[in-house]
């Protein structure tokens, strides 16, 4: 009986744990994109209220776009952007917002023959690499645009060359 007890007092309410998966590392540039929105921050005269945020796994090397929505139209155009320069990812990692599970991100997906993994619900660091920028986008932001927070998309493009510039410890 005691046991039983036991395994009843150490049970933990809600959903049961599920298993997480680890996501295999590639060691090849431009092979898999980490992306992810930030915000809603503070609207511009523009109407961005977020940034959407893309990121070699390999290299660590940032993309950062101000949108005015968190849709599956904003995702794609950016990715489209991206295409035109650099070429498709294998596989593109993201949480599972709205944007990217969409039909037309997964259909775009297909059409472009690019695996999308989705990390587990509830998980943030499944998508540590964006989460990590996050965490350093923010602060930097809002003390470049101290003088007029409206004005913050106007700073992206140093904070990324910021960004970029930094030699992360994992790729030395």
């Amino acid at each position: 009986m005691g046991s039983e007890v036991l395994w009843v007092a150490n049970r933990k309410p809600g959903k049961r744990e599920g298993l997480l998966n680890p996501i295999s590392k590639d060691e090849t540039l431009l092979h898999t994109y980490h992306v992810d929105f930030i915000g809603p921050l503070e609207s511009t005269n523009k109407n961005y209220q977020h940034i959407l945020t893309v990121i070699d796994a390999f290299t660590k090397f940032s993309w950062l776009y101000p949108v005015k929505t968190v849709s599956a139209d904003s995702v794609l155009d950016k990715l489209r952007l991206q295409q035109k320069t650099f070429g498709n990812p294998k596989r593109i990692i993201t949480d599972r917002g709205s944007a990217f599970t969409s039909k037309d991100f997964n259909d775009y997906c297909a059409e472009e023959e690019i695996q999308h993994l989705q990390i587990a619900t509830g998980v943030p660091r499944g998508n540590g690499q964006v989460e990590r920028v996050h965490r350093t986008l923010i602060p930097v932001l809002t003390k470049l645009s101290l003088d007029d927070p409206t004005k913050w998309y106007r700073h992206v493009d140093r904070l990324q060359r910021i960004l970029n510039s930094t030699v992360s410890r994992s790729t030395k």
